[in-house]
């Protein structure tokens, strides 16, 4: 894979330093080159050559910043295959990944290592957003000043042939993600990045008591469900949305501002390519894992995610040691099979994940009710009892059967 790191050339002074430690991160091997933008737009542009010229190059574009510089270069990806998109923040805010709270896009050694998953993007007329459109809101005029401006809007919502409007609306966000304005909204709490389908959410002209009132459930995402809400609010899940106006009106897009009076908005399933860095920071596979489930659970046990406490390192140890008996003893009948494991803290150091993903015969230790730990040793059923440990022990552990494996993921709070 060739990495292209797109980065804002107004930043070069501030931010070249902790690229170089990032790409020096991945590997010496990596290869990459860096393009530093002109200005407003030129990531887009640049992105689009690099295609038109290049078009079975297998190339990933590396968006590095904020929510503009990662609408630019998606923009310029739509359309395009053998091309992919990743996202280094450099911890600036970046609203779309707040859609992946458990991935840590400010470490590119994740990246590398991480799968690509198809997403969705906004098309608005000509221009594109990865994000949110929102219409008669934009964070940085401010709330109230946006309602005061705002109410007297007149612009017609049309979803997939369906009136939504007849004369005003307040504030209508057309969502692919999830929050908005900085992370301080989440406008869309049921988005799915990857659905084919835009979440719209119309809110109707209302006294200013009665915005005042529904702000803090639009900010922490409870405003679709909250009984007191649906007098003023419409929302719908859409394909198609059509925003008219006689006025000349202008919209946001992932915070760019596009004026029209028509606007013809569609969502084009899964048109991006995005890698999602891995849950892990370190794995390595084991084949044939009998004989070396001592060594397997070492290794994780090595892993610098988890921190010197003696007491959790004995509950993520026995965790560690039932789950890959597991697999021993019903996935491979016996250990004649390959194993990967890998352990990762999510972006704010308090989770830990344990990965164990086996190819063996599809097996749900989950399925298996819990013992009846109050019977007499004699009298309860066999097996079982490890996979309830674990339970105990861990905070979560969720099963999932992908691409003809297994793969067991537990999580535990280290902090």
């Amino acid at each position: 894979m060739h990495y292209i790191f797109v980065v804002d050339g107004r930043e070069k002074d501030r931010v070249s330093g902790e690229l170089e430690r990032q790409i020096k991160s991945a590997g010496s091997d990596l290869d990459y080159e860096i393009y530093w933008t002109l200005g407003e737009g030129d990531g887009t542009r640049f992105v689009r050559i690099y295609c038109d010229l290049r078009p079975h190059v297998k190339a990933c574009f590396v968006s590095c910043g904020g929510t503009r510089m990662l609408n630019e270069v998606a923009s310029g990806l739509a359309g395009f295959s053998e091309k992919f998109l990743a996202i280094l923040t450099f911890g600036e805010n970046n609203d779309f990944i707040r859609c992946f709270p458990d991935r840590d896009f400010n470490a590119f050694r994740k990246t590398v290592s991480g799968e690509p998953k198809g997403i969705d993007i906004i098309q608005v007329n000509d221009s594109f957003a990865l994000n949110v459109v929102n219409v008669g809101f934009d964070k940085r005029i401010g709330v109230l000043r946006a309602f005061l401006t705002s109410r007297f809007n007149r612009i017609r919502a049309v979803a997939d042939g369906e009136r939504l409007n007849w004369r005003r609306l307040l504030l209508c966000t057309i969502a692919n993600g999830c929050s908005c304005g900085c992370g301080e909204y989440r406008c869309a709490p049921h988005a799915d990045v990857s659905d084919g389908l835009m979440e719209v959410c119309l809110f109707r002209p209302m006294p200013l008591l009665s915005f005042l009132r529904l702000l803090p459930l639009y900010r922490r995402g409870e405003h679709l469900d909250d009984p007191r809400a649906k007098k003023w609010i419409v929302y719908r899940q859409a394909r198609h949305v059509e925003l008219h106006s006689r006025e000349l009106i202008g919209i946001s897009l992932d915070g760019e501002i596009l004026s029209d009076h028509v606007f013809n908005i569609d969502i084009l399933p899964q048109r991006i390519q995005l890698i999602l860095p891995s849950i892990v920071s370190m794995k390595k596979r084991f084949e044939p894992i009998v004989d070396k489930c001592g060594e397997i659970v070492d290794f994780l046990m090595s892993s610098p995610d988890i921190p010197d406490d003696e007491a959790l390192q004995f509950k993520i140890r026995l965790s560690i040691e039932e789950a890959v008996e597991n697999v021993v003893r019903y996935a491979y009948e016996g250990g004649l099979g390959w194993i990967e494991v890998g352990t990762g803290l999510d972006p704010d150091g308090v989770m830990l994940t344990i990965l164990l993903r086996d190819a063996g015969v599809p097996f749900n230790p989950l399925d298996r009710p819990d013992p009846d730990v109050t019977l007499p040793a004699g009298e309860r059923q066999i097996g079982g009892l490890g996979i309830f440990l674990c339970k105990k022990l861990m905070d979560s552990i969720e099963y999932v059967y992908e691409d003809g494996c297994n793969v067991l993921i537990m999580k535990k709070k280290v902090v």
